[in-house]
């Protein structure tokens, strides 16, 4: 969920992943702030589907 202001308050793993990565997109998604969505102009709370990818090196 990304609420008015922008910020995800709400965040679920729909396909896990093994070795602590579901708990670190979380954990990195809830520091992002986003443009907030609107409607008739006025910003609204929204679900929003994000993949994170990962990259080890």
């Amino acid at each position: 969920m990304i609420d008015k202001g922008g910020n995800v308050t709400d965040a679920k793993v729909l396909k896990g992943l093994p070795m602590g990565l579901d708990e670190k997109a979380i954990e990195a998604i809830k520091t992002w702030t986003f443009k907030p969505a609107t409607l008739h102009g006025n910003p609204v709370s929204v679900y929003y589907n994000l993949t994170v990818n990962f990259r080890l090196q």
